[in-house]
């Protein structure tokens, strides 16, 4: 039987192919954890996608027989062609899946390039759910573990049909895993010192005023992070999202803020792995109204055992004094310490990319292991 590459155009479309994933068979690797839907609903929906404010997207679903056999995104990012504008031919794909099979593969990541060729793109680069703030790689080292919040999952054969389809990698990304009470003495030491001074302060995020505090976060990611390869800033519409929604999850004992003399000067974003609470959930949670009350309940009674340090920054002005260019340490061990303190027992780190290696080498430092590898290719069309 033919294969047949049918875009997503309607509802029904669309439910087909956010479910790929489970026709695939991923419920049989016990470790993975089904992605909940509605975020995916909602980043693909027009009229409520924050990423449509800025790219465009098309999704395309592999069908043989009349079952699915794979899916594939390809989108623009206009915010990622304003900020690296030496790479205004780049398209990118996401929600790549595929049975392990070369022949559908190619012929998705067909399909993916040529639209992007159609919209007078030259390169092709993912996967991404949609830019680098989402999903970001194939995961092609770790497959002993579960995926921590907001982290991929995928088989091991993922990398190499693109592989096979003539893609090459294009950066590596790296996860860690740090278990409590592993603190160097050399890092511990460094956070001591720079915690005497009498202008800086460490606090907890208040969520009380958590939109001031995401607005904070966006803009110590926005520059701190504004060098990294394939960096997009955050924008206003995503940063609420994260304030209205991510709201129910933050603990603030490990969402912290450094301060220097009464100004943010850096941030770390931890929180804690919903994952851990939601793997019964088969992807639902608004369409299913039971699974939002366990959750709800798991938060308050049944904690989760690790976090994820999403995001850490430093501005720029700190990061180069002699004086404050510590606080990323002085982070690093006020949430390893109040995380235990909370009930943690350990937690992931990332992702960080492959070459920034004053990161890597003070994470290594801090007592934290490499334990998963994510790699996003590319081909030129």
């Amino acid at each position: 039987m033919a294969l047949e590459l049918r875009p997503v155009a309607s509802k029904k479309d669309l439910e087909i192919f956010l479910h790929v994933p489970w026709t695939l068979g991923m419920k049989q690797d016990p470790l993975w954890v089904p992605p909940l839907l509605d975020d995916h609903r909602r980043l693909l929906d027009p009229k409520k996608s924050p990423f449509l404010k800025h790219g465009e997207v098309q999704c395309f679903v592999a069908l043989q027989d009349g079952a699915p056999v794979g899916r594939i995104s390809a989108q623009l990012d206009f915010d990622f062609d304003k900020q690296w504008p030496d790479e205004k031919g780049v398209a990118f794909f996401g929600f790549f899946d595929a049975r392990d099979d070369p022949a559908v593969a190619r012929a998705l990541l067909e399909q993916a390039a040529a639209w992007a060729r159609g919209k007078g793109r030259n390169r092709l680069r993912g996967p991404f759910t949609l830019d680098s703030k989402g999903d970001t790689g194939v995961l092609v080292d770790g497959f002993d573990t579960p995926p921590r919040i907001g982290m991929p999952h995928n088989k091991p054969y993922v990398g190499k049909l693109l592989e096979a389809a003539g893609f090459a990698k294009a950066r590596d990304f790296f996860a860690w895993w740090y278990t409590s009470g592993q603190i160097d003495e050399r890092t511990q030491r460094i956070a001591n010192r720079t915690l005497a001074l009498p202008n800086v302060k460490v606090r907890p995020m208040d969520l009380a005023n958590f939109r001031r505090e995401v607005d904070i976060v966006r803009d110590i990611y926005n520059e701190a992070w504004a060098k990294n390869w394939n960096f997009t800033p955050f924008t206003a519409e995503e940063l609420e999202i994260i304030a209205t929604e991510y709201k129910m999850f933050v603990d603030t004992e490990i969402a912290l803020v450094a301060e220097v003399d009464g100004k943010p000067a850096a941030m770390c974003f931890a929180i804690p792995d919903v994952n851990e609470l939601i793997k019964d959930f088969d992807g639902e949670l608004m369409k299913r109204p039971l699974n939002l009350v366990k959750l709800l309940w798991r938060l308050k009674f049944n904690r989760p055992k690790h976090a994820r340090l999403i995001l850490l920054g430093v501005k720029e002005e700190f990061r180069a004094s002699h004086k404050y260019g510590t606080l990323a340490a002085v982070l690093y061990v006020e949430v390893a310490r109040r995380g235990a303190a909370r009930g943690y027992v350990g937690g992931e780190l990332g992702w960080t990319l492959e070459d920034n290696v004053m990161i890597n080498r003070g994470i290594e430092r801090m007592g934290a292991k490499r334990y998963k590898t994510y790699r996003v290719y590319e081909k030129n069309l």
